[in-house]
Order: C-alpha cells, then sequence, then structure tokens
C-alpha cells in the first residue's frame, strides 16, 4: 500500500509513523516467535529421530532374543519327548 505523504500533515506523518513502528515491533515479535517455535520443532524432531533409532535398535535385539528362545524350547521339547519315550520304553 503506497501513501502519498506529501500531502499529510505533520501530525498525520507523525501518526503514520507511530502507526508503522508499531506494526514493525508487533512482525519484528510474531517472526521471532516463529524462530522460536521453529527450533523447538527441530529439536524436538531430532530428539524423536534418535528415539526411532534406539527403539529400531531394540526391536531388533528383541527379535534376535525371541528367536534364540523359540529355538531353545523346541531343543527342550525336542529333549522332553526323546525323554518320555525312554522311560515309556523302561516300563
Amino acid at each position: 500500500m503506497y501513501i502519498d505523504v506529501r500531502s499529510l500533515s505533520q501530525e498525520e506523518k507523525i501518526k503514520l509513523k507511530r502507526r508503522l513502528r508499531m506494526k514493525e515491533m508487533s512482525y519484528d515479535s510474531d517472526f521471532k516467535k516463529l524462530e522460536r517455535e521453529e527450533g523447538d520443532l527441530i529439536d524436538q524432531l531430532r530428539r524423536l529421530k534418535q528415539d526411532r533409532s534406539r527403539i529400531e535398535v531394540q526391536i531388533k535385539e528383541n527379535l534376535e532374543a525371541s528367536k534364540k528362545i523359540s529355538e531353545k524350547k523346541d531343543f527342550i521339547t525336542e529333549e522332553l519327548r526323546h525323554i518320555k519315550k525312554r522311560l515309556i520304553e523302561l516300563g
């Protein structure tokens, strides 16, 4: 918006300057607030990515441990089956 200041009185110029300075301060404040929010979001995203990486490692470790447990259970089940069979054979 363009205002021809040549036709304004001195009082109107002062009022216009005051309004413009107030608007400038308001925009500066809004801009700084947005920069802080953006920084907070960037930090939060970084933390979430770190958490995701940590959780992915835990999932992998859990799957490996579950597989080992399953293998041990299968081995023990098979050994128990053999023992029961031997016990039956022994009477």
